[in-house]
């Protein structure tokens, strides 16, 4: 083999090898990008989910929150009926006062929409191990053991209706828009005296005393969560929690 040939196969065998480490490195490259465009998706997946979370829980605790001071107000209207029995204060229009605050109804409410779209999605791709612990507390045990107590407490209404038939009369009642309603109410201040009248004032202070110490404990789980979820976010860099952070 002449040394012509035996260059022209070597300057082959270079171009070979370079098109051959091109073509490595170029699938390199892509393999690289593409794995850095599923982290980006996954990351703003994340983020998404947690501020989706966080506006939800926002959203609850202003609601749950909202119920305490109605529920005092249940509190105080069972207290001062109670009052009314011991010194034989037999005003109807008071009676009757705070014989509607005694039975206004609090509801056991909140969204799970978000949490089921990070369940159903992949609750791993929740990258931080306290939020996916905690989040899934709350929803998986917290949330639904408060409910359960709340449905059975409700489910004794009918005794509590039975009750509140036995002291009121239906009237016709004129609202605030000039609508009328039939409501429950006080005609006769005596009945303050009544076994049934002392009976339904037992199972609205019972009932209530258990829905505020529920919502109560709730609370601070809902806080600790929505705490957990903007610290990650910061840590994230989020522009959104830091901007907001830094107008506070």
């Amino acid at each position: 083999m002449s040394l012509v040939q035996k260059n022209q196969i070597t300057k082959y065998l270079a171009y070979a090898v370079g098109e051959i480490f091109l073509v490595v490195v170029g699938i390199l490259i892509a393999l690289q990008i593409n794995t850095w465009n599923e982290e980006r998706k996954l990351k703003n997946y994340e983020l998404k989910m947690l501020h989706e979370l966080r506006n939800t829980l926002e959203k609850d605790k202003r609601y749950f929150s909202n119920q305490i001071p109605r529920l005092n107000n249940k509190q105080n209207a069972a207290n001062r009926l109670l009052e009314f029995r011991q010194t034989k204060e037999e005003n109807l229009d008071t009676l009757n006062q705070y014989f509607s605050a005694l039975r206004y109804e609090v509801l056991f409410q909140y969204n799970s929409g978000t949490y089921g779209s990070i369940k159903s999605g992949g609750i791993d791709k929740i990258s931080n191990d306290s939020i996916r612990s905690q989040m899934a507390d709350l929803y998986e045990f917290i949330i639904p053991r408060t409910e359960k107590i709340f449905e059975r407490i409700n489910s004794d209404e009918s005794v509590e209706n039975d009750l509140v038939e036995q002291i009121t009369s239906r009237m016709i009642v004129t609202l605030s828009n000039n609508e009328q309603s039939i409501q429950n109410k006080i005609s006769d201040p005596k009945v303050i005296y009544k076994d049934e009248f002392l009976h339904l004032i037992q199972i609205q202070k019972n009932s209530t005393f258990i829905f505020k110490s529920r919502i109560e404990n709730l609370i601070p789980a809902l806080d600790n969560l929505i705490g957990l979820i903007e610290r990650e976010l910061i840590r994230q860099g989020d522009e959104e929690i830091l901007d907001s952070q830094t107008d506070g």
